[in-house]
């Protein structure tokens, strides 16, 4: 048994010719498997995954709340859609609980808990204008330019493999074209 071992391994050693051929038919199995597993469907994440309150069916306004219909790509139309909702609700000027609650849906928890901290009372904006995405980022991610009444603001967005949600925000920036 162990001879037959060290033959198999002394094989590709036998010659430079030999071992070439040995190391490009491995890179090119490797690359072969790699294909197959990126074409793959992937399944989101447990951190990608809302939460089950995420779809709030009691948030204030039908638009505030994400997209449904999950889909196997981003949607940038969607998340134009995600970011105007955002910014129409985190201008809404509601009383403090009520104004987190309609903006933790559309928001990942990381920029929730930075908005805990948010004074609502005191954001400029109080109306939407329109919306429009400013930068694709490679897929995952996007950034919106999203004009209010009080100024553009820019928003960034992430995919969750699901449906989009804000990742950051921030009043008076205007993403670039």
């Amino acid at each position: 048994m162990r001879e037959q071992i060290r033959t198999v391994l002394r094989w590709p050693l036998y010659s430079p010719r030999r071992l070439v051929a040995v190391l490009v038919a491995v890179v090119v199995l490797l690359c072969v498997i790699n294909s197959v597993n990126n074409s793959s469907p992937k399944k989101p994440t447990a951190d990608a995954k809302p939460s089950p309150a995420a779809p709030a069916p009691s948030s204030p306004a039908p638009s505030s709340s994400p997209p449904a219909a999950p889909s196997a790509s981003p949607d940038l139309g969607v998340a134009v859609d995600v970011s105007k909702a955002f910014v129409s609700s985190w201008a809404s000027h509601d009383k403090k609980a009520d104004w987190l609650k309609a903006l933790k849906p559309l928001c990942t928890e990381r920029l929730a808990a930075k908005l805990s901290t948010t004074d609502p009372s005191r954001i400029e904006a109080k109306k939407v204008r329109g919306a429009r995405v400013t930068d694709t980022g490679g897929g995952a991610l996007t950034s919106a330019a999203v004009e209010t009444d009080a100024g553009p603001v820019t928003v960034g967005l992430v995919w969750t493999g699901v449906h989009w949600l804000v990742r950051d925000i921030e009043p008076g920036a205007q993403a670039a074209r």
